[in-house]
């Protein structure tokens, strides 16, 4: 088969593409709770850039902490990516509980075809997010710490697309699953610690964002070898859960 004929069955083709894009559009507006999860993954951005001043102001009023809104940023910067995740994730969840996924595995797109075309899916659409708010919850920094930020949620998206149908059996435990999921945003904040031990927690992708942002007063790695460790630790955890999904997936 030449290479115009596969590219015309691949999921990446611009008539499978719109199609797929179709169906998932359709899949996720008859479902309340997808739709109400992608709807408020708006939010984080809005209430940062209406209320973080309110923030500050208050934290210091009440409990003497300057500039809290600088930790707060990477936690709702991160939460849309969390949210958008599990969305598509749990589209594949439930074609897997199905045994739709199954059976894509003789069309043409084939199994892997769809999930690669949901995980670049999420990736640029977060990618695109994460750009455009990037100067609302990090106005001091410049442009490529923002790109840096944004691939760094982009990925950890990707990461959620494929945790939640890995680890679930069904859309029961997949709920279950998300509540959990959600609690790693905190994880930037563990890059608070002073101590070296911090860098135990290094296999969270998210403390990297906190590493990145120097949120201690005692960093011990270059901007260099963050970028290198973070960029790793996201790309090892996407395809460690890749393989896992592809093989419960048989």
């Amino acid at each position: 088969m030449n290479l115009p004929v596969i590219f015309a069955y691949s999921a990446f083709s611009p008539l499978k593409l719109a199609q797929l894009v179709r169906a998932d559009t359709r899949n996720i507006l008859r479902d309340p709770t997808l739709l109400t999860v992608l709807a408020i993954s708006a939010l984080p951005a809005i209430l940062f850039f209406f209320y973080a001043h309110w923030m500050d102001q208050t934290a210091k009023a009440a409990f003497g902490l300057e500039n809290i809104s600088t930790y707060a940023a990477p936690i709702f910067f991160i939460l849309p990516s969390y949210l958008i995740g599990w969305v598509i994730g749990f589209l594949i969840l439930e074609e897997k509980d199905e045994g739709s996924l199954l059976a894509l595995s003789v069309t043409p797109v084939g199994k892997i075809g769809i999930i690669t075309y949901r995980a670049a899916l999420v990736f640029i659409v977060v990618l695109l997010i994460g750009l455009v708010t990037a100067p609302i919850f990090f106005p001091d920094k410049g442009p490529v710490t923002r790109g840096v930020f944004s691939l760094f949620i982009s990925l950890q998206a990707v990461m959620v697309t494929f945790i939640l149908p890995a680890l679930a059996k069904n859309k029961v435990q997949g709920l279950a699953l998300t509540k959990a999921i959600n609690i790693f945003t905190i994880t930037p904040l563990l890059a608070i610690i002073a101590s070296p031990f911090r860098y135990l927690a290094g296999i969270f992708p998210g403390f990297w964002i906190g590493e990145y942002l120097y949120l201690s007063p005692t960093p011990y790695l270059s901007s260099p070898l963050i970028l290198l460790f973070g960029f790793s630790v996201h790309l090892l955890i996407i395809f460690a859960f890749y393989r896992l999904l592809l093989s419960r997936t048989e």
